[in-house]
């Protein structure tokens, strides 16, 4: 297959002209192709021209939340650690976190010259509040007595109860927020900000909308010539070093690829180990991470595997999601997801980043290994712990390293291939093994499996991976791909058995932001949307924990500790099977702009779709 994708490749690559790429340059939307950075989006947009974020449809990963928005709290995904982008910095509580003082950033003005400033902030929040069309309406409420400006460059923040955590939940720890500031001075005379598109919007970041395709396919942006006045300007006092980004939708894979090859392309959103290699071998300015195995990064906070509806019978039954578990060869699952590369993350909800590995990952290593026993139901139990998956990949890959390097390529450990235990577990849980399969309440059993199609290779390869495996063991199961149409509505709603959803999380110590969505006083009946995670995980202990930590210092041991609790309680409980951490093959062409970051120079990470990126346009330099 990756020979005749090869010789296809070439073939078109004739018919492409390639040579033009460095002949013309011009872009196609009459740019110097020198000063544009073309950046990936990986869909179309429904909605060409609608740059609200708050009115429904927004696709903000098409450059708005990258190049335009303003946020309270940024973060740096290096240290792991949130600083103020509006705000000046952390806000100071009161002794009960009832009372928050947030000081705002001076400097920053709109693109249209007006300064932003405690109006704007205080605007936005209660323009949320006091609007059931935006979606965050109800959980505002049920934080916030009052909002108040107590001067020009000074807010106050009034809770209801204890909150401290204001900036892990209203700033960005991973892709974004949905807290997003907006110029009062424009919103205000808006009659409804739900059907506002926006389309020629006043911004605080670095970079304006110059241009945009009506057919939803790309948005060019130019960047201020205030740009010293945006965000990142008077964060960084940095330029944005391309003068233009055009974000471009490329189409199928084979169009992608020749985009890259053609060096009509700049940045890649994610890719496969196959197009890579094909990429590579085509175009010498095409990079990942890492220049050599495993070439992607595995640090994206979204792990992939399997999630379960738990909602129901016999989903719900943590000796059923054991079964399961046990019930997979996960070294086979490793090879066909992308051939070994990535780390394990076998952790429920929490991902197995570096920086979780050393925070909770590592220190459980004595727990999982000596302590952690499975009841079989008849009388056996089993450690279902296995600490030598990195030593058998790196075996298997011929991959040489001392034990913390595998392990930090690798992970700590998986779960067990072990199909008698599996077996009894799933007896267990109430389901029976008969001549012709499994039956469950008399009734031949079956598995319907899903997953997202077209985009997230790594959870859908991790899906079709997980339905060969259970055939194998003797479960029926069906597979089915879903579009993007269906897929978040069946998550919200509960209707799935087993899919490959990503629920999971992890780039700070402090836990709370990542898992007080799994409380289950949020639980809605099935056929609902609620604002917790739509698996419906009911875990009585892990809400207590919850709880306790909603009302905890973030920096405190108690935080930590609190943190490390509910770890436990969810490997216990197996909510969610975690197969790799975010494997990100995100490829970059160095033939117009270098600098990009990368292993060796990891200034921050290749999050082009995270909000972040507007503080990477200041490194990524002209080539020439």
């Amino acid at each position: 297959m990756r020979k005749f994708l090869s010789l296809l490749l070439a073939v078109l690559m004739i018919a492409s002209l390639s040579g033009i790429a460095f002949a013309e340059e011009t872009t196609a939307v009459g740019t110097p192709r020198t000063e544009t950075l073309i950046v990936e989006t990986q869909t179309p947009t429904d909605v060409p021209g609608q740059f609200n974020s708050y009115m429904q449809g927004t696709q903000m990963g098409f450059g708005i939340h990258q190049l335009m928005s303003a946020m309270m709290w940024e973060m740096d995904t290096v240290k792991g650690e949130q600083f103020g982008e509006v705000a000046e910095g952390m806000p100071e509580s009161n002794e009960d976190f009832t009372e928050h003082i947030v000081k705002i950033r001076q400097g920053i003005k709109w693109s249209d010259g007006e300064d932003l400033n405690a109006d704007d902030v205080v605007f936005t929040f209660n323009m949320i509040m006091s609007n059931k069309g935006i979606s965050q309406c109800d959980y505002y409420n049920t934080v916030f007595a009052s909002i108040e400006k107590v001067d020009d460059y000074t807010v106050k923040f009034v809770t209801k109860e204890s909150f401290p955590r204001l900036a892990l939940k209203f700033g960005v720890t991973i892709w974004g927020n949905d807290c997003r500031i907006v110029p009062e001075h424009i919103y205000s005379k808006v009659e409804d900000v739900t059907t506002f598109k926006d389309s020629e919007p006043v911004v605080a970041g670095p970079y304006t909308v110059k241009a945009y395709d009506e057919l939803g396919n790309w948005i060019l942006y130019e960047r201020r010539e205030d740009w010293q006045n945006s965000t990142v300007g008077v964060v960084t006092g940095k330029m944005p070093q391309a003068k233009y980004v055009w974000f471009r939708y490329l189409g199928d894979d084979t169009t992608r690829q020749m985009s890259m090859i053609n060096n009509e392309a700049d940045i890649l959103c994610e890719v496969t180990p196959e197009i890579l290699d094909v990429m590579t071998s085509y175009n010498d300015k095409i990079a990942c991470w890492y220049n050599e195995f495993p070439y992607a990064t595995s640090d994206d906070p979204c792990s992939k595997g399997l999630s379960f509806m738990m909602g129901k019978a016999p989903y719900d039954n943590v000796d059923f999601r054991w079964g399961i578990t046990l019930a997979m060869n996960f070294d086979e699952i490793s090879m066909n997801v992308f051939d070994g590369v990535g780390r394990a993350s076998c952790f429920p909800i929490l991902t197995a980043t570096s920086a979780m590995q050393e925070l909770y990952y590592k220190p459980l290593l004595p727990w999982l290994e000596n302590e952690f026993v499975l009841d079989l139901g008849d009388g056996t139990t089993v450690k279902p712990f296995d600490s030598g998956y990195a030593a058998r990949m790196a075996q298997k890959l011929g991959i040489k390293g001392t034990e913390d390097e595998l392990i930090d390529m690798f992970g700590i450990g998986c779960w067990k291939y072990d199909p008698e235990a599996a077996t009894k577990l799933l007896i267990k849980a109430g389901l029976e093994k008969k001549d012709d399969g499994w039956y469950y309440n008399g009734k031949p059993f079956v598995i319907n499996m899903t997953y997202l199609a077209d985009t997230e290779a790594q959870a859908g390869r991790g899906v079709i991976a997980a339905y060969d495996q259970l055939t194998k063991f003797g479960l029926k199961c069906n597979l089915s791909s879903e579009s993007s149409a269906t897929w978040d509505t069946n998550a919200a709603i509960g209707s799935y058995d087993i899919a490959g959803y990503w629920p999971t999380g992890g780039i700070t110590r402090d836990l709370y932001s990542q898992i007080n969505g799994w409380d289950a006083d949020l639980i809605v009946p099935l056929g609902e949307r609620g604002s917790g995670q739509g698996s419906r995980w009911n875990n009585a202990e892990a809400t207590e924990i919850i709880h306790k930590l909603a009302k905890v210092s973030a920096t405190s041991d108690e935080s930590y500790e609190l943190g490390m609790e509910f770890v436990k309680i969810a490997i216990q409980d197996m909510p969610f099977i975690g197969f790799h951490s975010g494997v990100k093959f995100v490829p970059t062409n160095s033939t117009y702009w270098t600098n990009y970051p990368c292993a060796e120079n990891p200034y921050n990470g290749p999050w082009w779709w995270w909000s972040c990126f507007k503080y990477i346009t200041t490194e990524i330099t002209p080539a020439a």
